[in-house]
């Protein structure tokens, strides 16, 4: 069901960047959400792939954690460095991680404007779990370059994003073929319950050659999410500053273009600034 608040956040608005914006930080500060988020307590296989890789890189380093949601990956790069500071833009977010872990720093903050952290201030930074998907491609740039700006020269910054590349991406599940299994009648129960909002939500939709901003089915279609394939997401970063990313699939495995998997894990670097001769 669509109540009036929704109508008037989806109806009242012109201003796409807006839309997106206010959509997003609505859903994320619903109470069900902020549950779910509560009660998440594991780690990707990408993630671990990733982690353990760098882990001798940043250990004892100063870390950030963007978007923390219910405290997710606190613990782990807790394990990794005690130089930890999580932010994340939702208020009751930040008091769920505070309680389970006083001995963290937690902020409430936006990665559009780190403004609070000095330039080359951390050894690495994580914006997982495709947070940074829940913002307007403008904004997503200007995050980019808040986290390009406060990471040390050498810097690491490891991220997830919807892949705009999977060869299932803005399809409703009986437009992927029909499946006769248990999981495939849930998947079209659970759309076909939702359908009146993400037919309302469509007319949000943007879709350019660069990136798409669509409405798929987290949280009950409740949400605008940014899509954008292994090559295009690479050329954002390299345009931002940062240098030799790796992709990573699902399964963690290295690649160059995914069509397989809904998610795409990245890690990539601020360059070593260079002395002058």
């Amino acid at each position: 069901m669509i109540n009036s608040e929704d109508h008037e956040v989806y109806t009242g608005m012109d201003d796409r960047k807006r839309i997106v914006d206010e959509v997003n930080k609505r859903t994320y500060a619903r109470k069900d959400v902020l549950d779910w988020y509560d009660n998440l307590d594991f780690i990707l296989k990408p993630e671990r792939v990733i982690l353990e890789k760098i882990a001798p890189l940043i250990r004892n380093k100063k870390l950030l954690d963007i978007g923390i949601g219910g405290g997710r990956t606190t613990k782990l790069l807790l394990e990794i460095s005690k130089d930890y500071t999580g932010i994340d833009y939702t208020h009751r977010s930040v008091e769920i991680t505070a309680s389970k872990y006083p001995e963290a720093t937690v902020l409430c903050g936006d990665a559009r404007d780190l403004r609070v952290f000095a330039d080359e201030t951390f050894d690495f930074v994580l914006f997982a779990f495709n947070s940074i998907d829940y913002i307007a491609h403008d904004d997503r740039i200007r995050a980019l370059g808040e986290i390009h700006r406060v990471l040390k020269p050498g810097g690491l910054f490891m991220f997830s994003t919807h892949n705009r590349d999977f060869k299932y991406f803005n399809k409703l599940p009986w437009q992927q073929g029909i499946q006769f299994n248990l999981s495939y009648l849930k998947s079209c129960l659970y759309t076909a319950a939702h359908l009146p909002r993400h037919f309302l939500m469509k007319q949000h939709e943007i879709y350019t050659d660069q990136y798409a901003i669509i409405n798929d089915n987290a949280h009950g279609f409740s949400l605008l999410a940014y899509y954008i394939g292994t090559s295009k997401q690479i050329e954002q970063l390299e345009s931002t500053g940062f240098v030799d990313t790796e992709a990573y699939n699902m399964e963690g495995n290295l690649i160059d273009c995914d069509k397989n998997f809904p998610w795409t894990h990245y890690l990539t670097k601020k360059p070593v600034a260079r002395v002058s001769s």
